[in-house]
């Protein structure tokens, strides 16, 4: 089941550095947002979790529209969501805190999929003790997607580490009192290296506390900040000293607090402007001037009070608020760049208007980066290459000239160019300057195969080898290797082998294979062999390359016990196509003068081959066609009557 609905429908903005629009609604009481481009088109799509029905939906975004489906049905409210590849098989899956249901819940991603079933379902934990909070992040500093959870019902953080592409249930830590963990953040809060989890705990007498890996992989909970009800948390530099601050949103004081770790404690201070219950927060440069800024969200209370904020941090360190929504309602807060256009956007979720609302940052970017892309041996374009700026996360695809353009900030960037069927292209230190373009070209290689023959038809002859030259080519820009086996020859597979078994063919080179048939039937039944020659390489898409065999067995031993043949013909001929011999397989019925030619496909005699008288019975003739050029040719037979009979011969040299 799915909803088309349309973007752009708007709402007006707030002020003039963002402006507002919606992007979904009617999906339920909306509480958190997670926005990636799940299907790798190049798009950011969303999923979505809501406080009512409690279920989480997938937007799948087309050039003008998002179309939704429903990508998990809840029995309860739902709270949180996360993104992350928790299966280490290259995609986002998603995490959801099923809060009514007591289940954390696990979507994973499978993209290949029609979108009405890209995400299946997995459930991480029955019973969970009312899930609320979860985060995607490598906590254990191995390079791999971690998650964390918070259960409010039984006062816990569960840590989830994946091991082996599984995420398992490693640790648990409670709390004491009755405190409920809503928020959890990760952050290096000593320099040393290591990360710790922090988790934002509500209720009067809660506050700030972090989590850290002992040496023998336990954690240790230690309160950092006291007498706060925090209802979430972001971290980060926000003064670029070099130590972590915390930015909190306390939901029973109406304000955001900031404090700052040093190496005596923290200090705290306040962002300026009241926010009434405040229930998401975040830290980015939203103006590229390179210094943090902060956003947060606000639940309000009835249809006031609450909204969105974002506060632009001054070339002094100090923040200068403005409201982008006053309404009540917003919980869960995404920063991303949705538009591509190099700087960050906001999404909030209104439970209230049952919506996902954009903040469009209009601030713009000073520069960009423009270019194509081509193959380095033809010079061709190459579309559908991902372009990303390793620094900043910002990407665009190659359209069908090869060409791309990132929106970008002052600065110097490594690119990366990345497409499924090329080797990754990586251009380093490309500078960008203010209020100008940087032009940036690459080239990418890939080898490609080519081949003669899709399948091999051929004549041989029993009880003697003959060999057919199957000749590869590489037309790509990189070394192609090829490995060939021989599988399902029947009715031996023995009389079929292939030589060598890998080809390193340099691009713009060619190698061969040679293929040799040594049939040796004396069974009036086995007139045919029959099977697959597989070539395995690295030219993509043709990874797999599968070439029927069907090879004719010429004198193998005849059924009805009639060693003459029937019928006056020229059989086909072996091997065909050929370098530089061929066989020609001659079939006499009636005694009398016959000659053998080949001519070109323009009628002129390449060879005369024979002239003189056949007696009934079988015959073969070869031409050796060392002098003759690469084509195509027809070999005729022709009685003394005037009767012909041809066959079609290619040479390939």
């Amino acid at each position: 089941m799915f909803l088309l609905l349309i973007l752009f429908a708007g709402v007006t903005a707030h002020g003039q550095n963002f402006s507002a629009r919606v992007l979904a609604r009617d999906m339920g009481q909306a509480i958190d947002v997670s926005a990636h481009d799940y299907d790798y088109d190049g798009d950011i799509d969303l999923t979505v979790s809501t406080l009512s029905p409690g279920n989480v939906f997938y937007f799948d975004r087309r050039p003008d529209s998002l179309v939704r489906y429903e990508a998990y049905i809840a029995g309860g409210s739902g709270r949180q969501i996360t993104s992350g590849d928790f299966d280490s098989d290259g995609d986002l899956d998603v995490a959801f805190a099923s809060h009514g249901e007591d289940r954390l819940i696990l979507l994973r991603n499978s993209p290949q999929n029609p979108p009405a079933s890209r995400f299946q379902l997995s459930v991480l934990v029955e019973e969970s003790g009312g899930p609320f909070a979860v985060l995607a992040g490598d906590f254990s500093d191995d390079g791999v997607t971690d998650l964390i959870a918070t259960e409010v019902g039984t006062e816990r953080v569960r840590l989830f580490r994946q091991i082996a592409g599984n995420l398992e249930d490693i640790w648990q830590n409670a709390f004491p009192g009755s405190f409920d963990p809503l928020g959890v953040a990760l952050s290096d809060l000593e320099n040393d290296g290591v990360k710790e989890i922090l988790v934002a705990v509500g209720s009067n007498d809660g506050g700030l506390y972090s989590m850290r890996r002992t040496q023998i992989g336990t954690y240790t909970l230690t309160e950092e900040i006291e007498d706060v009800y925090l209802a979430a948390i972001a971290a980060g530099d926000l003064d670029n000293d070099g130590n972590v601050d915390v930015v909190g949103c306390d939901f029973s004081s109406d304000i955001l607090r900031r404090w700052e770790k040093t190496a005596t404690g923290w200090t705290r201070t306040q962002l300026p402007s009241g926010m009434n219950n405040p229930r998401d927060v975040v830290i980015e440069d939203f103006d590229s001037d390179g210094l943090a800024d902060v956003a947060a969200t606000g639940q309000g209370i009835q249809g006031a009070g609450g909204g969105v904020t974002w506060w632009r941090q001054t070339s002094t360190g100090t923040f200068v608020a403005q409201v982008l929504n006053s309404e009540s309602g917003f919980y869960g807060l995404e920063p991303v760049d949705y538009d591509r256009d190099g700087d960050i956007d906001l999404l909030a979720a209104n439970a209230e208007l049952e919506q996902i609302i954009m903040f469009e940052n209009r601030m713009g970017t000073p520069t960009r980066i423009i270019g194509h892309v081509t193959a380095e041996r033809s010079g061709e374009p190459v579309a559908g290459v991902r372009v990303t700026a390793e620094e900043t996360g910002v990407s665009d695809l190659t359209d069908e000239n090869g060409r791309f353009e990132l929106g970008m900030i002052e600065g110097v960037f490594t690119l990366l160019f990345e497409h499924s069927c090329w080797a990754t292209t990586v251009v380093q230190s490309v500078p960008t300057f203010a209020d100008d373009t940087t032009t940036t070209d690459a080239t990418m290689r890939r080898p490609v195969i080519e081949l003669p023959v899709t399948s091999l038809n051929l004549f041989v002859q029993n009880e003697q080898p003959s060999t057919y030259e199957l000749l590869i080519g590489n037309s790509g820009d990189a070394p192609l290797t090829v490995s060939a086996e021989v599988t399902d020859a029947r009715p031996n597979i023995s009389w079929v082998t292939v030589a060598p078994s890998q080809l390193e063919i340099a691009a713009g080179g060619d190698g061969v294979f040679e293929v040799t048939f040594t049939p040796d039937t004396s069974n009036d039944r086995d007139y045919e062999i029959l099977g697959t020659l597989r070539l395995h390489t690295n030219s993509c898409p043709d990874t797999l390359v599968e070439m029927a065999l069907s090879i004719v067995v010429l004198d193998a031993p005849d059924a009805t016990g009639n060693l003459l043949p029937n019928e006056t013909r020229l059989a086909a001929a072996y091997p065909n196509p050929f370098n530089p011999s061929v066989t020609l397989p001659i079939e006499i019925a009636n005694a009398g003068s016959y000659s053998l030619r080949i001519y070109d496909m323009l009628g002129r005699e390449a060879a005369r081959l024979y002239e003189g008288r056949f007696e009934p019975g079988r015959f073969a003739v070869e031409w050796h066609a060392n002098g003759a050029a690469s084509g195509k040719y027809v070999a005729v037979l022709q009685s003394d009557g005037g009767i012909r009979y041809e066959t079609s011969l290619i040479l390939i040299k």
